[in-house]
């Protein structure tokens, strides 16, 4: 955005590409966070079915921000169904098909046992080498 005076605006250099987003009014948040590699996409809150519909467009924002890759913290997602589970699946295997490389960092017993249950898993995690220093949630 250009000033009245004809200067350009500085660029934050600090400035997450995504900042803080949320879905599903405030249900779910999304935000970026550094972490070794990769970038960590820090999910907390809620997932549902109303996250389905803008789900895949924002995990292909993030990960549009992230040549390096985009791994899933899943550790702050309070709340999770089906349908929700279901919807985090089909958002990773949008971001693939674009290109982008995504994978799971962390998740909690509750999501992993849901994912095995819905047979998600396989579309969430395994896809992306996260190094050595990453925290990991056994499977």
């Amino acid at each position: 955005m250009l000033p009245h005076d004809g200067r350009r605006t500085p660029e934050r250099p600090d400035a997450s590409p995504l900042g803080v987003r949320t879905l599903a009014d405030g249900a779910l948040s999304l935000q970026l966070a550094a972490g070794g590699p990769v970038t960590l996409l820090l999910m907390a809150g809620t997932l549902d079915d109303r996250c389905a519909v803008d789900l895949p467009e924002a995990l292909l924002s993030a990960a549009r921000a992230c040549p390096d890759g985009l791994a899933l913290d899943l550790r702050a997602v309070v709340a999770c169904d089906e349908a929700g589970v279901a919807a985090l699946a089909r958002a990773c295997e949008y971001a693939r098909k674009a290109g982008h490389t995504v994978g799971l960092a962390a998740s909690t017993p509750g999501l992993d046992r849901l994912m095995v249950l819905t047979d998600t898993l396989q579309l969430v995690a395994g896809h992306l080498d996260i190094g050595p220093d990453a925290v990991r949630a056994p499977v």
